[in-house]
């Protein structure tokens, strides 16, 4: 039986629920490993820096991924505007080279939600195989696509989507789950996303934001299924109590910040590390220490000795 097309509105406009799962075995879950999240969330923000939407919400599992994303209605853009989103995937000494047909089909593509998922799926299937020496597809059977009619569908898409770490167990709160993308939220990380406030209608960031909260901690709480995991109530206490506010990860003491040597990507800190060797400054073995759940890498001091900068 052939395959039923894709709905997506012609001209754009529109809001999409995507999903897309891993080929392998049952019971492998590379997505789970914190460098597999933190490279694709970074692919998704890359992508939607270069294509004609935006990110509405997302959220990483250990062998599948959901995403919500806006995708403008299509317009004419200028040469220039094209130029700067080419050159964020492909070397300007390419670009020079392109005919009036070339940037034509560019800029079709990019209010195209199909080429989105194209081009995303296809840089992190060739990060991973390289990284970890892996031969084959990645990515099982075409990803799946749901239109959204109205932003009621979507906020309510945006809640399943953000709890199902906790469905599934893995997280006391939505939040601590470092796939999702209100744990972006909270870390101020979130300026490439489409902004809550526009979503639910609010002026301020911050009142948005408690209002979204509590409207996912009231529907988590709720088990959609006998079974199921769900936000206890004590939590859920705990969040009313609080009024919805977000505590940030910030607020913590982060020693790394003043007590770190170098901070940055894993590949940074293992330069780093290679270097300081290598010059006889760091003896002792160690290694790239994830930091806020993979949003930073830091190499620490030797007990007991200073390196001297």
């Amino acid at each position: 039986m052939a395959r039923i097309a894709r709905v997506k509105v012609e001209g754009g406009g529109a809001f999409y629920h995507v999903c897309a799962r891993i080929a392998g075995s049952k019971g492998e879950y590379p997505l789970d490993s914190k460098l597999c999240r933190r490279t694709i969330i970074d692919i998704i923000e890359r992508f939607s820096k270069v294509y004609c939407c935006q990110v509405v919400g997302f959220c990483i599992m250990g062998n599948h991924y959901h995403l919500i994303i806006w995708f403008d209605e299509r317009c004419p853009l200028s040469r220039e505007e094209l130029t700067r989103r080419a050159s964020l995937i492909y070397p300007k000494t390419l670009l020079k080279g392109w005919l009036k047909a070339n940037w034509a089909r560019f800029e079709e593509r990019i209010f195209d939600v199909s080429e989105y998922m194209r081009n995303l799926q296809a840089a992190f299937a060739r990060w991973f195989n390289q990284t970890f020496g892996r031969r084959g597809r990645f990515w099982a059977d075409r990803f799946k696509s749901t239109l959204l009619e109205t932003e009621k569908q979507v906020r309510d898409c945006l809640l399943y989507v953000e709890l199902n770490p906790v469905r599934a167990g893995i997280a006391v709160r939505p939040e601590d789950h470092e796939g999702t993308s209100l744990h972006m939220r909270e870390l101020g990380k979130d300026k490439w996303m489409m902004p809550l406030q526009e979503l639910l209608g609010r002026k301020r960031r911050a009142d948005a934001l408690v209002e979204y909260r509590g409207m996912l901690y009231y529907r988590g709480a709720v088990p959609t299924k006998p079974g199921q995991a769900a936000i206890s109530a004590r939590v859920l206490r705990e969040e009313e109590a609080r009024g919805f506010k977000a505590e940030g990860v910030y607020r913590k003491r982060l020693r790394y910040f003043v007590d770190g040597i170098a901070i940055g990507s894993e590949a940074f800190v293992r330069r780093e590390i290679e270097r300081l060797r290598e010059q006889g400054r760091y003896l002792r073995r160690k290694h790239p220490i994830s930091q806020l759940d993979g949003i930073h890498t830091s190499l620490r001091e030797q007990r007991g000795e200073a390196i001297a900068f």
